[in-house]
């Protein structure tokens, strides 16, 4: 059974993050720790993180490097 404390903790750990990941980690059955990743959204006119660049420029990963087709899969 799991214990209020312990519930207590978990419920803390959510209600303290705006975005990221809570883990429980749980060993013969008992929660041995909890690990909270918190991330921080920057704001959309600082950084464009869907190209990778600053002011719509594009990054590296989205150019195409010409003429390269994928490979046909076997």
């Amino acid at each position: 059974m799991i214990s209020q404390a312990l519930l207590a903790q978990i419920a803390e750990a959510i209600g303290s993050l705006r975005y990221g990941v809570i883990h429980i980690t749980v060993q013969d059955s008992c929660v041995v720790q909890i690990e909270k990743v918190e991330k921080i959204r920057l704001k959309k006119q600082n950084a464009d993180l869907t190209t990778g660049g600053f002011h719509g420029e594009s990054s590296r990963a989205d150019r195409t490097d010409g003429g390269h087709e994928p490979a046909s899969g076997r």
